[in-house]
């Protein structure tokens, strides 16, 4: 059907060439690349359990460890014929699950494991002990030097059977190695509202729905469990499909560890964290059927692999978690970029600047006169691109909302120019030129709606799925694919388009009906579709930039982010509250990919613009404002911006996010968020950078952000750190004479103090860190 294989297709390729290896003599397998290691054991009468892990820092999981007590199958597995074992837990201690015995395992290793897509595969086969029942084979992949790995899981069996739910990952945590009560544990999980978006919070495992459960007078596994979800196609439409637990214990803070998850699904998806007998586990589904309305039939010719799921792990708080995760996004793009046939393409942009027309600014309302001056402004502070985002192709007394899908220039905003003569005049100006476009979207009155059959659309019930006056489009059928296709290189051909903002501001629910298993079976394969869709475009056109957004970070999940180039941070139009979000992003999002909007205006006073700016600095600078409006110091002001932006774009491939003021309060008065180097990574991931660590060259940044409260801040840096302030340069004070320098008192050798010079309005500033003799 596509020229992209699809799920099975690229699971069977991955264990090309595998080898079998055995259990010892124990029953033990032991696995990984020097950094991460995995100990699995293997039984006669049970499933296959992980009962050793380890990462980067802490004490290497041997294969003849105790074990952890209590620990979990690798993998559960639900059907309405064989649900579950015990008649509390829903997603867990699954009967079909329970029934699974190891018959072999398989490893793959790279020929050249210094190749860019070297990797380590280890596969475990189990069977069914019912005579008809299935064959599981949960698929473990590490890359070398990394404390990370990444699960998918193939269910096959020959005879129908129904699947409910499978888990991509099912990990026990090795508390009892670490010697930590369930007790010492801490959960980071996040929020994500329409402008909103990653509002992280901190609890202990006690305060959420895991309280105290006496094993001693209740002999058994809570029944307890704390539940993240999503449905549709918005996947982090109101949580994060990612989540840290971090045990800690401070009498012997050497065996603190941190886990770290994330579910790589552009869908629905469900992740749960519960409390084992003792021990806590994490498990980690896409779409299963009581949420999702999920289910798929086996049989022959009929098998399913699961969404991925990537974990890490590794000693010490969640921050060196966050760390570890970076690190996997980054190979995560990597590796897609290279399966894509454009690396050149993908380093040349990771550097550009992008303007967008729209927040607080043109607002889906552009036309010939607004644009020009604009196009001026935008080319004078130095952008690389310039998107006209929502309305090109809106004629002025148009409904656009429910009329979208053939994608047509506007007649009547452009004048004699036409948008013709507007993009002209962008790469006149030595920009890339780029438009917004919902290619996965119709509106009911659009004429395409009409030449498009009820195939090419999610349907339900025998009719087309309606959400606010639009249809989405079923990327399953090859007509729907077609069109889209057909629209976005109509207007690369056309006009030379060379960056798209991709947006998706309508769900359509738990999925269709249409030759599919189940509703949430439809939902999931038309995902998996977009992916490839996605695929095919970048092969054919490796220069065109795209940025991924659902109304703004509804869908800023890792199965988008490793084939889209940046991430829209959110609709939010308030500075003081974008900060927060800014702020947090780096939990979820790689910083190169963050698309962080920074809006100036000529009615801003110095601080209110470089509050402004200082969002966008350490992410993706997004520019957006009338600033063919400012005065020239101001222009300054956003040119100074735009340099401190390039150099840090230069090295923030090697730069993990860092949070001296600990994790953001979404709400809080001060806010920090840096970016720095790991010593411990670099070490295994870049040899470069840990030699220029060593030599005391290196330089780290940090964004500061002061919304109310008191006029102080108190930085914990480490040892031998220097903080200097570089925007706005104070070297420079005729750019922003109203936004004076903080100071900057150095309390002891590892603390910082910074004091605003005026309390009565919010600032931020960005300040470089170095380290060794001033």
């Amino acid at each position: 059907m596509r020229e992209e294989r699809n799920a099975v297709e690229q699971f069977e390729a991955d264990l090309a060439g595998a080898r079998r290896v055995a259990p010892d003599t124990a029953g033990r397998i032991a696995w990984g690349n020097g950094v991460v290691t995995c100990v699995f054991e293997v039984h006669d009468d049970a499933p296959v359990t992980l009962v050793g892990l380890s990462g980067r820092g802490m004490m290497p999981a041997r294969v003849d460890i105790p074990g952890q007590p209590d620990a979990q199958p690798i993998v559960e597995l639900r059907s309405s014929i064989d649900g579950g074992a015990d008649n509390h837990q829903r997603l867990a201690v699954s009967a079909a699950g329970l029934k699974l015995r190891f018959e072999e395992a398989r490893v793959v290793e790279p020929a050249d494991p210094d190749a860019p897509d070297a990797t380590w595969r280890l596969a475990i086969v189990q069977r069914s002990t019912d005579e008809r029942g299935p064959v599981v084979t949960s698929l473990f992949e590490v890359i070398p030097g990394h404390s990370a790995v990444r699960c998918r899981t193939r269910v096959h069996c020959d005879d129908q059977y129904p699947v409910e739910a499978v888990s991509s990952m099912n990990v026990t945590l090795p508390m009892a190695a670490a010697r930590l009560d369930d007790s010492q544990a801490l959960v980071y999980c996040a929020q994500s509202s329409w402008c909103l978006e990653n509002a992280w919070t901190c609890q202990p495992l006690r305060a959420t729905a895991l309280r105290g459960h006496d094993q001693l007078g209740v002999p058994s596994a809570s029944t307890a469990h704390l539940v993240f979800a999503s449905s549709s196609t918005w996947s982090t439409g109101e949580f994060l499909p990612t989540g840290i637990i971090s045990g800690v214990n401070e009498a012997l803070p050497d065996s603190s560890f941190s886990f770290m998850w994330q579910i790589e699904h552009n869908g629905a998806w469900e992740w749960e964290i519960g409390e084992n007998n003792p021990g806590l586990r994490v498990t980690a589904y896409g779409p299963e059927y009581v949420d999702h309305q999920w289910f798929s039939m086996m049989g022959e010719g009929n098998d399913f692999v699961t969404v991925p799921v990537s974990f890490v792990i590794c000693a010490g708080d969640w921050q060196r978690a966050v760390a570890e995760m970076t690190v996997q996004r980054r190979a995560l793009r990597q590796r897609m970029t290279l399966r894509q046939g454009r690396t050149e393409q993908f380093d040349a942009g990771e550097l550009k600047v992008v303007y967008n027309d729209y927040m607080n600014t043109v607002e889906g309302s552009p036309n010939v006169e607004l644009e020009l001056p604009l196009v001026d402004g935008a080319a004078k502070a130095g952008a690389d691109v310039f998107c006209i985002d929502i309305g090109w192709f809106v004629e002025d007394d148009d409904d656009w909302w429910s009329s979208v899908g053939d994608w047509e220039p506007s007649i009547d905003r452009f004048g004699i120019v036409r948008m013709a003569g507007i993009i002209h005049d962008i790469t006149a100006h030595g920009m890339q030129p780029g438009l917004w476009l919902e290619p996965e979207i119709v509106g009911v009155h659009s004429p395409v709606a009409k030449t498009l059959p009820d195939s090419a659309f999610f349907c339900r019930h025998g009719r087309r799925v309606a959400d606010y006056d639009r249809y989405h489009l079923d990327f399953r059928s090859p007509l729907a694919r077609a069109h889209a296709t057909a629209v976005v290189e109509r207007l690369i051909d056309e006009f030379g388009i060379r960056y798209f903002k991709f947006d998706c501001n309508t769900v359509p629910g738990a999925g269709t009906d249409v030759d599919t298993d189940s509703v949430g079976a439809g939902l999931l394969e038309h995902c998996r579709a977009v992916q490839q869709w996605i695929d095919g475009l970048r092969r054919r056109h490796p220069d065109v930039m795209i940025e991924n957004a659902a109304a703004g970070a509804m869908r800023a999940d890792y199965a988008m982010l490793s084939r889209l180039d940046l991430q829209s941070a959110s609709d939010q139009s308030d500075p003081h509250v974008f900060a927060a979000i800014a702020a947090g992003a780096g939990l979820a999002v790689l910083p190169e990919q963050q698309g962080d909007w920074a809006v100036v205006q000529e009615d801003m006073d110095d601080e209110q613009a470089v509050f402004a700016l200082v969002s966008g600095v350490l992410g993706r600078l997004y520019l957006s404002g009338f600033l063919n409006r400012l005065p020239e110091p101001r222009m300054r002001l956003v040119r100074q911006a735009v340099a401190l932006h390039r150099e840090i774009l230069e090295e923030q491939g090697h730069l993990v996010p860092w949070w001296p003021y600990g994790l953001p309060d979404f709400n809080g008065p001060w806010l920090a968020y840096g970016l720095r180097h790991d010593a411990a990574i670099a070490h295994d991931v870049w040899p470069a950078v840990e030699t220029m660590m060593a030599d005391r060259e290196h330089s780290e940044y940090l964004a500061v952000w002061r919304r109310s409260g008191t006029d102080t801040m108190f930085l914990q840096l480490g040892e031998d750190a220097h903080i200097t302030q570089v925007f706005p340069d104070p070297a420079r004070p005729e750019d922003a004479p109203g936004a004076k320098p903080w100071t900057i008192e150095q309390v002891d050798p590892t603390t910082v103090r910074l004091v605003v010079p005026d309390d009565d309005e919010p600032s931020a500033r960005v300040f470089k860190v170095s380290y060794g003799e001033e």
